[in-house]
């Protein structure tokens, strides 16, 4: 089952918190970017220590640009000189370390995955704002899942106990059992190695385990909410990315 996205159903008003009638067309780029930061707000919270450098850092040449789109004024060419930095990934990680070290100082204030993302939508890189999305949404429901990660992983791919001693047998501690707080370890391996199997269908991916939570004996998507914000935002990009950098935008 996939989700059939329309502007008019799925575009959230960021003052409003309600439905934006978008039928007379007339969205720019801005108007995009202020609904797309709406849904990140519902997910800004989730990156904790999870790292998402490794995708921004191999997939964008243009460090200037970042800075810029995070507002980096005071960075310079001449900064990143005086550090000998010379690959363009160094320097979008060093830019991504910075913000790291803005958010981290300023957590109450900031957070690192939401200015992220609106950067990046900023680039009209909304191919890597989804590949962020997917990776947070497994870290975050293997983090949430705990011990359940068992009856999840029979329903997405009905492994047999054998399987599931599998994934937890690497992360067995000296009694033999995987400690709760490490139980996350085993649910992510899963969760990683099932969703590689949808290569760049992130949508269904994000789809299918989001029906996938909502039918365990105990969702955790009750409590989970933003799972649902993902879900909308992945299925809204391209349809609104069309009308917000189209060619023939006048902004």
């Amino acid at each position: 089952m996939s989700v059939s996205c329309h502007l008019k159903e799925f575009s959230w008003s960021k003052s409003e918190g309600s439905l934006v009638d978008l039928d007379d067309g007339s969205l720019t780029r801005n108007d995009w970017i202020d609904n797309k930061e709406n849904e990140l707000h519902l997910k800004s919270h989730w990156t904790g220590e999870f790292k998402q450098d490794t995708p921004v850092s191999e997939n964008l040449n243009d460090w200037k640009a970042l800075a810029d789109a995070l507002q980096f004024s005071d960075l310079s060419r001449y900064d990143l000189n005086a550090l000998q930095i010379e690959k363009e990934s160094e320097k979008v990680a060093y830019i991504m370390k910075k913000l790291k070290e803005i958010c981290h100082t300023h957590r109450s204030t900031r957070r690192f995955l939401y200015e992220l993302s609106v950067a990046l939508l900023k680039l009209d890189c909304q191919g890597l704002v989804a590949r962020i999305t997917q990776d947070t949404v497994i870290f975050t429901a293997a983090v949430k899942l705990g011990k359940s990660w068992r009856e999840l992983a029979e329903k997405l791919a009905r492994l047999t106990k054998q399987q599931i001693d599998a994934y937890e047998t690497p992360h067995h501690g000296k009694n033999g059992e995987v400690a709760p707080e490490m139980m996350w370890k085993p649910a992510y391996d899963f969760l990683y190695t099932w969703s590689a199997h949808y290569g760049d269908s992130y949508r269904d991916m994000l789809q299918d385990l989001h029906l996938a939570l909502d039918k365990m004996k105990n969702p955790v998507t009750k409590q989970w909410r933003e799972i649902t914000g993902a879900l909308i935002l992945v299925n809204c990009m391209e349809i609104l990315r069309a009308s917000a950098f189209s060619m023939l935008d006048e902004e």
